[in-house]
């Protein structure tokens, strides 16, 4: 569900996210916080900079003495002023890299382990960042203080945001830090909305009552309970809350209802009102809106208008019209340019650190069979873009003319093609297939942007051209090198639904740290070779 602002100093603006209950209604003053945290952060950051200089020698005397070989490194360092460009590049970036992670977003679900994840990807980026920066300049500076410059950093982030989420949660326990807000409507949306704020206290929403949007419906003093049992009987269903729908929810009652909504504005402390039912109610919640604005209460309409199995929503205006968009894919610009930045870099470092093993491949190729040592073949990428794929090849040449005589030995449902003992996979690309050394080549694409470290496999045009309509989504992020199908067994899985069904949660639950833990568990499930065929 998402939720729509309608401020009082606009000719209502529009602002909302998926979970039906808008951010800044959690927290109206988190800009303020977002800004201090930034503060603090920055400070930090030069802080651990400073802190890292200081015990980089100290520490590794340390583990010499405790007989740790890996330290065996130089212990002198450059004057502090030659790693100042350091400190100079890492503080854009980490802000940049905190901001696509949310880092400034409300704190007030975010578990120890999110943060965590949250500060140790960032400075995993900025670790990848100041090491490309190094390389490029040709910078000789100490790698080992970069590391321990950006662990000491993952280390003051996570334990900076663990104190003020500590100090909000303190005072939400005495009382404070909530927002008070009343429910606009009796129906089914209303009632999952007041389920869902009492029974998730750390949100910090109190919901003072409902508002009756239709005369009828305006028994004040009714409770919860009651409307529950009535949208119940309506839709055939029952709640699994307790044995009367209601156990464990505090009590909420109609408070008011159109002619007495302005009054109940005045008689409770209301810093929130938000409209349900707003298909049905449109004209009265349209005069409703503008009380609240003279009265200079916030306003949030739930704006699940159509029965869309849509995750996802963001407002533009195109001029003076705000258009609302929805959408399953993600749509955070800065996270997916991160995304895009990061791909771009660690192809770049790994093209560079493994083009002895590249050059080796494709020696072994060029001798153990005729034929070109790069396999190029058209794919479909980012909303149907057509580009060329490269691998090492691994058949032998003339391995697509042969494919129509063995689609009846196909292993797997749906439009693509496996086949265990594939007669056209030569002797070297059994070895490079088991270990996904094939793949290799296809840096480059990642490299030039047709293709990401982490997302659906590039199909061919023939497999899109039987997709069902619902799998068409899986081009709707840019394909990658690894996802969940890899992870869980590849070829082991013969099912193409599901495997678009994987693609498809993927998509819908993507993330930065989602990617940066599904890069990590593809090392080992390369290294087993789990289905690889």
């Amino acid at each position: 569900m998402a939720a729509i602002d309608v401020g009082q100093n606009s000719d209502f603006p529009m602002i909302f996210d998926q979970n039906g209950i808008r951010t800044d209604m959690l927290k109206s003053h988190w800009k303020t916080i977002a800004r201090i945290e930034r503060f603090a952060d920055n400070a930090i950051i030069i802080a651990m900079f400073f802190l890292s200089y200081a015990l980089r020698n100290p520490l590794i005397d340390f583990a010499r003495a405790a007989g740790v070989k890996a330290a065996a490194v130089p212990l002198s360092l450059a004057p502090i002023e030659d790693y100042l460009v350091v400190l100079a590049f890492a503080i854009p970036v980490y802000n940049v890299v905190l901001s696509g992670l949310g880092a400034y977003r409300s704190m007030r679900l975010s578990s120890a382990a999110t943060l965590i994840r949250i500060t140790s990807f960032a400075s995993a980026i900025a670790f990848l960042c100041l090491a490309a920066l190094l390389f490029l300049l040709k910078l000789d500076l100490s790698r080992s203080l970069i590391g321990l410059f950006c662990a000491f950093c993952a280390v003051g982030l996570f334990v900076e945001r663990h104190f003020v989420l500590w100090v909000l949660r303190l005072f939400r326990l005495r009382g404070k830090n909530f927002r008070n807000v009343l429910i606009a409507g009796t129906g089914e949306q209303a009632l999952r909305l007041v389920h869902e704020i009492t029974s998730r206290p750390e949100l910090g929403v109190r919901v003072i009552g409902l508002v009756a949007l239709a005369l009828d419906d305006a028994v004040e003093g009714q409770g919860i309970g009651e409307l529950d049992r009535r949208a119940n009987a309506r839709s055939g269903t029952a709640r699994r809350t307790g044995d009367t729908g209601t156990r464990g929810v505090v009590p909420i009652e109609i408070v008011a209802d159109p002619t007495t909504f302005e009054d109940a504005l005045k008689r409770y402390a209301t810093d929130e009102v938000l409209f349900t039912d707003v298909n049905k109610h449109f004209a009265q919640i349209e005069d409703l809106c503008q009380i609240c604005a003279d009265e200079g209460v916030g306003v949030s309409l739930a704006a699940d208008f159509f029965s869309l199995e849509i995750l996802k929503s963001d407002l533009s205006y195109f001029g003076d019209v705000p258009l609302i968009h929805y959408s399953r894919v993600p749509a955070d610009g800065l996270s997916i340019f991160l995304k895009r930045v990061v791909d771009a870099l660690v192809s770049m470092v790994l093209i560079v650190v493994l083009s002895p093993l590249l050059a080796v491949i494709a020696t072994w190729i060029r001798f153990e069979s005729k034929g070109p040592v790069f396999f190029r073949q058209e794919r479909v990428g980012l909303n149907g873009r057509r580009f060329t794929l490269l691998k090492f090849r691994s058949m032998v040449s003339d391995a697509e003319s042969i494919l129509p005589k063995l689609q009846k030995y196909n292993e797997m449902t749906g439009p693509v093609f496996k086949m265990t003992n594939d007669p056209r996979i030569t002797r070297v690309g059994r070895f490079l297939r088991r270990y996904s050394l094939d793949e290799l080549p296809q840096l480059w694409n990642v490299f030039r942007g047709d293709m990401s470290l982490v997302g659906p496999r590039p199909p061919l045009p023939s497999e899109v051209s039987h997709y069902l309509r619902k799998q068409r989504r899986r081009l709707s992020m840019r394909p990658g090198m690894t996802c969940t199908w890899q992870i869980n067994g590849r070829n082991d899985i013969p099912d193409f639904e599901q495997w678009a069904k994987m693609d498809l949660d993927y998509i819908d639950n993507w993330s930065l740290t989602r990617d940066f833990a599904l890069l990590m568990q593809t090392i080992p499930a390369v290294f087993r070779g789990t289905g690889a065929r």
